[in-house]
């Protein structure tokens, strides 16, 4: 499970320039690492977003599943 500290430190890192700092120093591996790591970021807000907007659409309408548990598509 992620922790708020663990994504406001990888916050922190992006606003801070630091990324980019840092992305301009690895070799085309390592610059490939981090862009495969933001990628997967963005799938994740995805799959956050379709999870929590089916949730809250089923409850909404009084539809919460078995024990509050949707399952995911």
């Amino acid at each position: 499970m992620l922790t708020s500290r663990a994504i406001a430190e990888f916050h922190e890192y992006l606003s801070s320039g630091r990324w980019e700092e840092d992305f301009g120093y690895r070799t085309p591996d390592g610059q490939g690492e981090m862009l495969d790591l933001v990628e997967s970021l963005f799938e994740l807000c995805e799959l956050a977003d379709t999870v929590l907007t089916r949730r809250l659409y089923q409850q909404m309408g009084g539809h919460l599943g078995k024990k509050g548990i949707l399952p995911v598509d």
